[in-house]
């Protein structure tokens, strides 16, 4: 029975890496055939393919909360996996929007080096955080807490 949850599980994450990697190419294709057909150039193709590939990349963090959990050795570590993967995912979803934003609105060289630290610093909270809960949850279980 366990393996069939397992391999649904694992039907529906391939079919999702691969609905999102099909709305990808699918944006890839309409500014390829926009700048073919001359109705943008090369500048705006390369800030659509940014804003494309930051909004999948959100899409997946946002998911990630959801998608990336096994079978916990106990309320305590489901209760942290929880919370790491809700702050992991929500960072990375708004670092993501950032990204997008960056690429779509603001001036080249600032959506560079914008967009990147906009997800260096959503790492940085996300591992971050992790490694607080980890530390956190070790002391409580050393000192005789839950």
């Amino acid at each position: 029975m366990s393996e069939n949850i397992h391999l649904l599980r694992a039907k529906r994450e391939i079919l999702f890496g691969l609905k999102l990697a099909a709305a990808m190419l699918a944006g890839a294709s309409l500014l390829a055939l926009a700048h073919r057909l001359g109705w943008i150039d090369q500048e705006q193709v390369v800030r659509g393919h940014n804003v494309v590939i930051g909004l999948a990349l959100a899409v997946f963090c946002n998911a990630m909360p959801k998608r990336l959990h096994g079978s916990p050795r106990s309320v305590q570590h489901a209760t942290l996996a929880q919370s790491i993967g809700r702050v992991g995912g929500w960072s990375m979803t708004l670092a993501f929007l950032v990204w997008s934003l960056l690429w779509a609105f603001a001036p080249r060289g600032l959506a560079s080096t914008g967009s990147v630290s906009a997800v260096g610093a959503g790492l940085v909270l996300m591992i971050g955080y992790t490694t607080w809960k980890c530390v956190a949850c070790h002391r409580s279980r050393s000192h005789g807490g839950l």
